[in-house]
Order: structure tokens, then C-alpha cells, then sequence
């Protein structure tokens, strides 16, 4: 009864941006379908009419939740953090906003702050005085859209903070700053990994041990188990009454407490709170003298998250939790029950533990290879040693410092240092590079699926290895995607007899490394960096550092810089347009790189971020510069796209590769007008409005369309 209701739930709160239900709608429409299913005689009727009264259920959490306002420039606001923090950002629910200078009006809703620094703990009141402007859209195509995300919780607008104060009094961090260990330690205790060393973070990384550090449902547990056995403890010297039922309800209760305290020591995280109300409804049912039943406590964890935050669904957090737990109670008693049962008893508890940690693999594989694309390899093996040494020893040894003084804190953290010592050696040797499985939305949901196919291991091994390693036949045309990668440049060159070319790598972050990765694109014949500047070299350095590359070629020198090490730089490539002799580029940006890619008929030119200077010198060369489609230098700036250039060019189509509500005002008016006089009938595609752009031509016809646009608001 409980498993179908889940199942809707989540899948109503998820799919509502797509598909809404007005508020007594949704309602008498749960109402209606949960009376079916306790009249129907069908156990299979009843299950399908449960789940849609779930569907209708989640679509009615989501519609309760009020739109935000849409906020514009510098304004302050006054609110309660209303959801755990993911990086910086964390949702605010509103009590005043207001512009900048003046007195915060009475406003309700939601929005989102970009705080300076972590976020604070939800349920804290906060003053913020920033930056206002809707969601920024940019997004790769495949990936989650912002839009999507922040509509699920009624949030229509970001405000980027400058300052902030929280009123109230501040959480206290835990008393282990004298241990040697003192960084990851707290993390343990309450999840702020702030101060964790950064090669003890790497290692964790690599060895896919990191959710030690991430309150789950480990830390809960632990918190459970102290205070099941503070109340065992304390109910000692009564021995008759530990005989009676109700013993083991306080008992119960206690474990209750522990979990809940746990979690509120960690900021009730999604993982927390699912860990929380996993273990309270194991905590009732084992009070009741009855074996939990894994299912159906999953399912009552997953109500309860969905209720007190619907909008959590869309969070990796809640889908990795959820989907390790799926694939333990799938994956791990099919390998389990392969074990022989006349096995020593050590024996089979280490098989049982490491199926366990492989089914958490397996079930979390299809959001791992869309969007982490990060799997340790010896992972299995490295949580079943770091467990037991981090998880069971050094996090209640940290917890219990935290509540002692003088010589027994003292004594406290030395063991719990010395736990994190052996648990770290052990790390080391299971530290090797990690595997990076890829895939599109389509790849994760064929891998969620082969779930279902565990019964029949091979067919499931088969298939999984089909999604993860398959290759992407090459097209026929040549395609040149122009990536909305924000207020920075990017763009892919695919030709028809499989080479690769990145020109530019957009501003820094992993992105667009892992969108290649998802593509198939294990390896880059040519990156062209057209000059030095971070909005185009930063997104360039986890490319180069995970995919090999045949040819690098670059606008400048680049020793002594962040990409100098990474091979040999040329300037030399036949499809660069040259600079005259003689000229002398006195900014960075008349540097760039002019790469003309031509295919048949047809010619793509990419500037970098020429200017003027640089402009005006190449036109009048005399060299060929006609091309069919042109990408706007820098960005659209009215420092460059000068008449001569554009009357040399004679672009039929032209793209502007420009964040969203940049401060910059890219593409400049003046550049626009410009465009309209020199070719009246110009197409204009902008990454801002239209996402990424894809360019594909067989050399005589010439086709774009946009993939992965911007998704619009859908009002309430």
C-alpha cells in the first residue's frame, strides 16, 4: 500500500513544472482515486490507483507552494531559510523585500540567495542586501535546467548577496579543533567540510568514501545507537521493569531521539532527514517486537521527505539517497544469495557487506554517469575499511569529545585521530583512478531500468554494458555547436570523418568536460585556445587534464600560465586566418584567434574576442574572410563587429555567444544596428535566449536549431 503511494508522490512532485494540476483539483482527485482503491477487489487495481492518488498527491504539495516575487536589482530582503544549502545557495522564505536603501515592504514567496559563504542552517532568520535577477537558464544541453528546478519550489527569482546577517544565536561547532585531524573530524559531526584538508578530500573522492563526510545514514544511525543505549544505560538498576513491553518503546525513543538530534546537528539535509525517518520507523516497528520491513520503510522515509519538502526531489542529494537504497534491496540479495551458506561466519558477513555497497553502486549509477561521471573502482572494498575506522569509531569518538572538557576531550580526540589515521592508510591503497561513466537522459534512464532486469543478472550486465560503452556513430555532416555556457565562449567542430576540435573551453568549471563525456568524446584532436583570458581558458583545465588531446594551438605564448604545462602551444594551424605582418596587438583580446572552418560550400568563422585593432588590420589585408555563419566577437561587444569586418565577412547568419542578464549589456545595440544595415535579412541567434546552437551542413545546405534552450516560467 505504501510502496505505490511513494512512487506517485515523488513522480507527482517531480513532473509538476511539466504538468500542473490546479491546488482542488489535485485534491479531490487524490481523494477520489485513494476511495477506488480500498472499494477495488484487485490487489493490482488497487496498487495503480494508489500511485495515481500519490501523482495527484504530489501535484498538490507543489501547487500549495506560493510563487515567489520576481526581484530586480539591489534590494534587501528579511526571511527564514527554508531549505538545506546545496554550495552556496540556499531558498529564503520571505517575510519583507524591498528596494536597496529604503524599507523592506510585507512580500511572501520564495527566492533564492547566492550567500557569500555557506548558508545557514534552515530555520534561521536572515537580513540580505544584494543583487537581484531571474534564474539564470544557461545550461548544457542534457543538463538539469535552473529554471525547472527553481519553479518546483515557486522560486522565480536569485539574489546574489553582498551582505547578510543572521539573527538568532549561532550553532556552536564542535569542540575538536585540538586534534590533529581536528578539519575532517568535524566534518563527521556535522558535515561542514570547509576546513578538511585537501588531500584527505581528494583521497576520499577518489575512493568514493566522500559520503562519510556527507550526514547519511551512518551518522544517524550512530546518533540512534547512542541514544538507544544512553536509555539502556540509565534503565539498568531497573531490571524488573527492562522485562515489561514498554521498556523497549522508551527505549525506542530514545534511538528516536538520537536520529532526530543527529539530524538536526547536521542541518536536516535531504540524506538526514530520509536517514532520520528510516530509522525512527525501524526504531517503532523493532518496538513493537516486528522485523522492519526494508520496502515499506523506504517508502514512509520517502513520504515524509516529499511532504515537509516537496521541491527536494529534484535534488541529487534526495535522488542519490534513494536510488543507493533501491539498488541494495535489488542488486545486493541477488549476489548475496550466492554466497554458500557453510561459510565461516566472517566470511559471509564480508561478502554480504560488500554486495551491500555494490548494490549502492549499481542503483546509483544512472544519476552518477549523467551528472558526477565519477565511480571508484576499488569502492566496495574501500567502504568496507573506512566504514568501520571513520563511521563507527572516529565519528562517536568526535561526537562524545564535543561534550567532554580538559584531559578526557583530550584523550578523546587522540583515539578518535588514531582511528582516522588507520582509516586513511587503508584508503591509500585502494586509491586508484577512478572510472567515468557518461551518458545522455536517455543513457541514465535505460541504465535506472536494467534495475528491473536483476533478476536476470547477465541480460542486466549486458545491457549495462551496452548504455556505458556503446559508441556514437559519426555524422555525415559537419556540426558546429555554439555551447550556452554562460557569459564566457565555447564551441565544438564535429567533422564527418570523426575528428574533434574544441575552440575554447567557457569559464571555469567541470561542465562542459562532463556534457563532451556524456557525448562519447573520449579524446580531442585539436584545442584551440583563441587568447588568455578565463572566460575561455578556465572550463579548458579538467579537459586537459582527463582527455587526451592530439594538437594543442593557441592566440598567445603560454608559459608561466595555468595551461603551459599541459603540452606543446602552437600558433600554426591551416585553418587560421593570419594577422598582418607588422601589427601589434596592444590588448589581450586583439590576440585571438581567427579560425575559419570550411566544409564544401559553406564556412563557419570564429574570432575569439578580436576587437577593432585587430578587425580593421585583418580586413585590410585583403585576405578571404566571407563566411556563412559568424560567432560575434567578444561576446557582441561594441568594441568589436566594426563595419569593415562586418562588410568583409557578409554573414547570412550570426551567433552571440552571451551569458544571461549580463552586466555588460552583450550583444550591444550598437552592434545589433550595425548587423541590420550591413544584412538586412540576417538570422541572429543568442545562447542567452536560444541555448546552445547547432550548426550542421553537408557543404551545400546549411541547418541550425537551438538544443537545450532556456526553459520559460510557467506561472501558477
Amino acid at each position: 500500500m505504501l510502496r505505490p503511494l511513494a512512487v506517485g508522490l515523488v513522480a507527482g512532485c517531480f513532473f509538476w513544472p511539466w504538468l500542473q494540476v490546479p491546488l482542488v483539483e489535485a485534491v479531490a482527485a487524490a481523494m477520489a482515486l485513494a476511495a477506488l482503491s480500498v472499494v477495488t477487489k484487485s490487489n493490482t487495481t488497487a496498487n495503480f490507483n494508489l500511485a495515481a492518488a500519490g501523482l495527484a498527491v504530489g501535484f498538490a504539495l507543489v501547487a500549495r507552494i506560493p510563487s515567489g516575487p520576481e526581484l530586480r536589482g539591489e534590494v534587501s530582503l528579511r526571511g527564514v531559510v527554508a531549505s538545506a544549502g546545496e554550495g552556496r545557495r540556499a531558498n529564503v522564505l520571505l517575510s519583507a523585500a524591498g528596494p536597496l536603501g529604503t524599507q523592506p515592504a510585507p512580500a511572501s514567496g520564495r527566492v533564492r540567495v547566492a550567500f557569500p559563504e555557506r548558508p545557514p542552517p534552515p530555520g534561521s532568520v536572515v537580513l540580505v542586501a544584494g543583487f537581484a535577477r531571474r534564474i539564470d537558464p544557461t545550461h548544457l544541453p542534457g543538463t538539469p535546467d535552473p529554471v525547472i528546478d527553481a519553479a518546483r519550489a515557486g522560486v522565480r527569482s536569485e539574489v546574489h548577496a553582498t551582505q547578510m546577517v543572521t539573527l538568532g544565536p549561532d550553532r556552536p561547532a564542535p569542540a575538536v579543533t585540538e586534534a590533529r585531524h581536528a578539519g575532517l573530524l568535524r566534518a563527521f559531526v556535522d558535515g561542514d567540510t570547509a576546513d578538511v584538508a585537501p588531500d584527505q578530500s581528494l583521497l576520499l573522492r577518489r575512493t568514493g568514501t566522500w559520503h562519510l563526510v556527507s550526514i547519511s545514514g551512518l551518522h544517524v544511525g550512530v546518533g540512534a545507537a547512542l541514544g538507544w543505549g544512553a536509555v539502556w544505560v540509565l534503565s539498568r538498576p531497573f531490571a524488573v521493569w527492562r522485562r515489561h513491553a514498554l521498556w523497549r518503546w522508551v527505549c525506542a525513543l530514545g534511538g528516536i531521539a538520537g536520529a532526530i538530534g543527529y539530524a538536526e546537528l547536521a542541518e536536516w539535509g535531504v540524506p538526514a532527514r530520509r536517514a532520520a525517518w528510516m530509522t525512527s520507523v525501524a526504531l517503532v516497528v523493532l518496538a513493537g517486537s516486528r522485523r522492519p520491513d526494508a520496502a515499506r520503510t523506504i517508502a514512509v522515509a520517502a513520504i515524509a521527505v516529499v511532504v515537509i519538502d516537496p521541491a527536494s526531489v529534484g535534488s541529487l542529494g534526495f535522488q542519490l539517497s534513494f536510488l543507493a537504497l533501491l539498488g541494495m534491496m535489488t542488486v545486493g540479495p541477488r549476489i548475496t544469495r550466492r554466497v554458500p551458506p557453510d561459510l565461516p561466519r566472517p566470511v559471509r558477513w564480508l561478502a554480504a557487506s560488500l554486495a551491500t555497497s555494490l548494490g549502492a553502486t549499481v542503483g546509483t549509477l544512472p544519476i552518477i554517469a549523467l551528472h558526477l561521471q565519477s565511480v571508484s573502482v576499488l569502492s566496495p572494498l574501500a567502504n568496507l575499511w573506512a566504514i568501520p575506522w571513520l563511521g563507527t569509531i572516529a565519528t562517536p569518538l568526535a561526537v562524545l569529545a564535543s561534550a567532554l572538557e580538559g584531559a578526557p576531550r583530550r584523550v578523546t580526540l587522540v583515539l578518535a585521530d588514531a582511528a582516522v589515521d588507520v582509516g586513511l592508510a587503508g584508503l591509500r591503497l585502494c586509491d586508484v583512478d577512478p572510472a567515468s561513466p557518461a551518458v545522455g537522459v536517455i543513457g541514465a534512464a535505460a541504465l535506472a531500468l536494467t534495475l528491473a532486469l536483476w533478476r536476470r543478472e547477465l541480460l542486466a550486465l549486458g545491457c549495462v554494458a551496452a548504455v556505458l560503452l556503446c559508441p556514437r556513430a559519426p555524422s555525415r555532416d559537419l556540426v558546429v555547436t555554439f555551447l550556452a555556457i554562460g557569459q564566457g565562449d565555447a564551441t565544438l567542430v564535429e567533422w564527418p570523418d570523426g575528428r574533434r576540435w574544441l575552440i575554447d573551453g567557457g569559464p571555469p568549471g567541470r561542465e562542459l568536460l562532463q556534457w563532451l563525456r556524456a557525448r562519447g568524446i573520449r579524446r580531442l584532436d585539436t584545442v584551440f585556445l583563441s587568447h588568455g583570458h578565463p572566460d575561455h581558458y578556465g572550463g579548458l583545465l579538467p579537459i586537459l587534464a582527463e582527455l587526451p588531446v592530439d594538437r594543442y594551438v593557441a592566440g598567445a605564448l603560454l608559459d608561466g600560465q595555468e595551461l603551459g604545462h599541459v603540452g606543446v602551444w602552437t600558433r600554426d594551424h591551416p585553418d587560421l586566418v593570419g594577422v598582418p605582418e607588422g601589427f601589434v596587438a596592444e590588448d589581450e583580446n586583439d590576440r585571438s584567434l581567427i579560425l575559419r572552418v570550411r566544409y564544401g560550400a559553406r564556412t563557419v568563422l570564429l574570432p575569439g574576442d578580436a576587437e577593432e585593432a585587430e578587425e580593421l588590420a585583418v580586413a585590410a589585408s585583403g585576405v578571404d574572410l566571407r563566411a556563412d555563419v559568424l560567432k560575434l566577437a567578444h561576446h557582441g561587444s561594441r568594441t568589436s563587429s566594426t563595419e569593415a569586418w562586418l562588410a568583409a565577412v557578409q554573414p547570412s547568419v550570426a551567433i552571440a555567444p552571451c551569458g544571461f542578464d549580463n552586466r555588460y549589456g552583450h550583444p550591444h545595440p550598437a552592434v545589433l544596428a550595425r548587423l541590420r544595415a550591413i544584412s538586412p535579412g540576417l538570422r541572429l541567434w543568442r545562447t542567452d535566449r536560444d541555448g546552445s546552437i547547432e550548426v550542421r551542413t553537408d557543404g551545400v545546405d546549411l541547418r541550425l536549431r537551438a538544443i537545450g534552450g532556456p526553459a520559460a516560467y510557467r506561472l501558477r
